[in-house]
């Protein structure tokens, strides 16, 4: 078993394994590819695999630079099903917190689909959980539609200009519940997930008053399924059903687009938004978790 940094052929193997281990999770190899080879050297990204005959686990970790909390990193380990208990993940997961540590991280958080197992296995390695929230899905086809209040229109995001999006996006997500806050995302960042395959900008929904962008929806789409990104209404807009409404718009653009499971999860927390995706229709089919750990 070779452990090796990430190359360009490991794309479809690597996408393959992280959408085994989260249905929910919407990622071609093309999506992989352009975030490898978008990623800012800043984030000190480290992608590694190991491989026999052929890629079996993929593990991946940076610096977290979308925060200002100094310290922050991040990193997951996803092994295929047929392969778990040989100390795989665990090796990958050594060398990544080396990398991290060497980086000048003293925090790790790690984002993954609950099972008794994966929970198991990151307990024994230090990790706690920090933030948990249900994994919901619905079939955008039965949404019904949702008006935007009177003087605000509702239409696809690849018609709005990507700065304005970027601005509505940092007012809304300023306070969304996170282990960190989400308050330095740099502009360069935003353009390479905005030109991401998998992002759909026509499925994605913006709400407009006048000529400012007050409250967004993304969507990212893999033939008829689909995953929510984030949701979110600019502060001095709040309580008036935005949120409510750009969603309605970015699911039922997404149905006409052949899309027939729409899944999302939002931290507990999260009161406002669990409220709009029960009152839409989601359904449990799991849990996502956020863990923990320092690595002083």
């Amino acid at each position: 078993m070779e452990i090796r940094v990430a190359r360009d052929e490991d794309a479809e193997a690597v996408a393959a394994i992280l959408r085994e281990v989260d249905d929910a999770r919407v990622l071609s190899a093309a999506g992989w590819l352009h975030n490898r080879r978008t990623t800012s050297p800043r984030d000190r990204m480290l992608r590694l695999v190991a491989a026999d005959d052929e890629v079996v686990a993929v593990g991946q970790g940076a610096l977290n630079t979308w925060t200002s909390t100094a310290g922050a990193g991040w990193c997951s380990v996803a092994v295929t099903g047929t392969r778990r208990c040989e100390g795989i993940g665990s090796a990958l997961l050594e060398a990544l917190l080396r990398h991290l540590r060497e980086a000048g991280a003293t925090k790790a958080t790690s984002f993954m689909r609950f099972s008794e197992e994966g929970e198991r296995w990151a307990s024994a390695r230090g990790w706690s959980r920090v933030l948990t929230g249900p994994l919901i899905a619905v079939d955008p086809r039965g949404v019904p539609a949702s008006p935007a209040p009177p003087g605000i229109r509702c239409g696809p995001m690849a018609e709005a200009p990507p700065e304005a999006v970027y601005d509505a996006l940092l007012d809304a997500a300023r306070d969304e519940p996170r282990p960190d806050p989400f308050d330095s995302m740099p502009y360069d960042d935003f353009l390479n997930d905005w030109a991401e395959p998998d992002l759909d900008l026509e499925s994605s929904a913006v709400a407009w008053d006048g000529g400012r962008i007050v409250a967004l929806s993304e969507v990212r789409v893999g033939g008829d399924r689909a995953q929510h990104g984030f949701t979110g209404t600019r502060r001095d807009y709040r309580g008036r059903g935005l949120a409510t409404a750009v969603k309605c718009t970015a699911l039922r653009a997404a149905a006409a687009r052949g899309v027939k499971r729409v899944t999302t999860s939002n931290a507990e927390e999260n009161a406002p938004m669990r409220a709009i995706n029960r009152k839409l229709g989601f359904e449990p089919i799991g849990e996502h978790v956020i863990v923990g750990r320092d690595l002083t």
